[in-house]
């Protein structure tokens, strides 16, 4: 009795599904009527052209002397991709400034003062060695001390921002003292805000 009533079930489907196309092809628009007369230009009289005066006097195109601004976000990335601001480095499980970060501290406040437009952010860095939360900790105060110091220089504190990102972004991924010494460090990024 199941076979019955899905065949029954599957013609009434069936025989609807037709009655529908069948409709619908009836009520589908016929074909246009084609143009049998060509349109008709000669009712309206042509004007002729009028005479037009050269006109003298144009001053001549000179190219702008400043040329064409850099937007803000794409100059700090400029400066950001040059490497204007320099990185400085720190002792193993330290954060304070070593003698040869002096100079180039200076160096960064200097070229900072050059572009008052932009923050700073100021990124403080480990190597691979302590834990997760350790290195989290000393690289905050790595970047907090180079701040600091920035600030001694004269940078505005209120244009400086610092993050830790501990151990998970290495410059060296290696795994002896060379390569840690460069990853125990603090960064310096312009930000166009």
């Amino acid at each position: 009795m199941g076979h019955g009533v899905h065949r029954s079930l599957a013609l009434l489907v069936l025989g609807l599904s037709l009655i529908l196309a069948g409709t619908a092809c009836k009520s589908a628009p016929g074909p246009e009527a084609p143009v049998t007369t060509a349109p008709d230009f000669g009712s309206t009289r042509a004007t002729p052209a009028e005479k037009v005066e050269e006109t003298k006097g144009f001053k001549e195109s000179q190219p702008e002397t400043e040329g064409v601004k850099e937007s803000a976000s794409s100059l700090a990335e400029k400066l950001n991709t040059q490497g204007v601001l320099k990185t400085i480095h720190f002792d193993f499980d330290k954060y304070d400034i070593r003698s040869d970060a002096i100079r180039t501290l200076g160096d960064n406040a200097s070229t900072i003062k050059q572009y008052p437009q932009f923050k700073l952010r100021i990124e403080g860095h480990c190597d691979e060695r302590g834990t997760v939360e350790y290195n989290l900790a000393l690289g905050e105060k790595r970047a907090r001390a180079a701040r600091d110091y920035l600030v001694s220089l004269g940078t505005p504190a209120q244009k400086l921002r610092i993050i830790s990102y501990g151990k998970e972004r290495p410059v060296d991924p290696g795994h002896n003292e060379e390569a840690w010494a460069m990853n125990r460090r603090a960064e310096f990024i312009f930000l166009a805000e």
